[in-house]
């Protein structure tokens, strides 16, 4: 974690998120370029920005389906890490959450839900 004396909370997370997202790409490259898999996931998107700017819109466009909870007053409180899979081989694709281990969601309402409700926790 970054401190960033005498600047505001909110400033200071789009500091830290400045920082972090190169940091991440060159870890994510340099393992590629070397052909290493730590059994690290590193994320492949992350959308930053600040209130109702459209993060939730851009995520939706680049996956091409309707899986985030929208609405006036809704907002994420908290992180979370989703992993969307599509295979071509059979068209198959679902949706894996990071605290819930190995349950895959097949049904975007239920990723929608899911992820309503861990916001409500």
């Amino acid at each position: 974690v970054f401190s960033v004396p005498d600047v505001p909370k909110n400033q200071e997370l789009a500091i830290r998120m400045d920082r972090l997202i190169p940091v991440t790409n060159q870890i994510r490259e340099a393992l590629e370029q070397a052909d290493i898999d730590l059994g690290v996931e590193l994320p492949q998107i992350a959308v930053v920005g600040g209130q109702s700017v459209g993060k939730s819109s851009l995520l939706e466009a680049l996956v091409g389906r309707a899986f985030l909870p929208t609405g006036a007053g809704v907002v994420t409180r908290r992180p979370l890490l989703l992993q969307l899979v599509h295979r071509s081989e059979d068209d198959s694709e679902w949706g894996e959450f990071g605290h819930l281990s190995g349950q895959r969601f097949e049904n975007f309402d239920e990723i929608r839900n899911e992820i309503i409700r861990e916001t409500e926790l």
